[in-house]
C-alpha cells in the first residue's frame, strides 16, 4: 500500500474502534498503528473464540491429526475464485472451519461484491488444504489441518510486510477476524495472503 491508502486505514480504525487514543494519521505503519490495528481486530473476534491455539498439540486436539482428509468437506465458493487463470469452483476445507469460512466469503459479497480493489484480492485464490510444514520449520502448517485459506499470492508473498509492501484490504481482515480468523499480516506483519482458524 501506498502512504495515502495506509493514512486512509489508519482513520478507518480511528473511526470504528475508539478505545484507545486516536491513531496519528501519517501513512506510516509503525508500532503504534501495528498494536492498534490487532486491538482493533481482536474487538471484532466472538468471545470466547471458538478456534483453538496455534500450538500443534491444540491445533491435533481440536482438528485431529493433519493430513487426515477424512475430515475435509467440500464448499462452493459464493463467488468465483482464480487460481491464476483458471477459475475454481469449490474447494476443501477442514469440516470444523467450513461453515466460518462460508460466512466470511459471504459477507465480503455481500458488503463489497462492487468494489473491485477489494474483490480483486478476495476472488484470488492461494488455496486452502496442502499437507505441509510450516515454510522454513518442523511443524505442520494450518494447511494442512484444511484450516486456512490464502489469497491474493502475488500481491502479499509470504516475505513482503503488511501493509507497507502488501495490500490485502483492511476490509477483508476485518470480515475474517468477525469469525475469530487470525490475518498472518495484520498479527505478524507479514505473510498478508494467510488467514488461518486459530486464536
Amino acid at each position: 500500500m501506498n502512504g495515502e491508502q495506509i493514512k486512509e486505514m489508519q482513520r478507518r480504525i480511528n473511526q470504528k474502534f475508539c478505545t484507545w487514543s486516536a491513531l496519528v494519521v501519517d501513512g506510516f505503519w509503525g508500532p503504534v498503528s501495528q498494536a492498534k490495528c490487532r486491538a482493533y481486530l481482536r474487538s471484532l473476534m466472538p468471545e470466547p473464540n471458538p478456534w483453538p491455539a496455534a500450538d500443534q498439540a491444540s491445533l491435533r486436539n481440536f482438528f485431529g491429526a493433519p493430513g487426515d482428509e477424512s475430515r475435509l468437506v467440500s464448499i462452493e465458493f459464493p463467488y468465483a475464485m482464480f487460481y491464476g487463470t483458471k477459475k475454481v469452483t469449490t474447494t476443501r476445507v477442514h469440516r470444523k472451519c467450513a461453515d466460518s469460512l462460508l460466512r466470511v466469503l459471504h459477507a465480503i459479497k455481500a458488503k463489497y461484491g462492487n468494489d473491485e480493489s477489494i474483490m480483486e484480492e478476495a476472488r484470488s485464490y492461494g488455496g486452502i488444504f496442502n499437507f505441509r510444514t510450516k515454510r522454513g520449520g518442523s511443524s505442520y502448517s494450518l494447511h494442512a489441518y484444511g484450516a486456512a485459506i490464502d489469497l491474493d499470492v502475488d500481491d502479499n508473498s509470504f516475505r513482503n510486510s503488511w501493509p507497507m509492501q502488501s495490500d490485502m484490504p483492511l476490509e477483508i481482515i476485518e470480515e475474517f477476524a468477525r469469525e475469530g480468523w487470525v490475518s498472518g499480516g495484520a498479527f505478524w506483519g507479514y505473510d498478508a495472503m494467510h488467514f488461518q482458524a486459530t486464536r
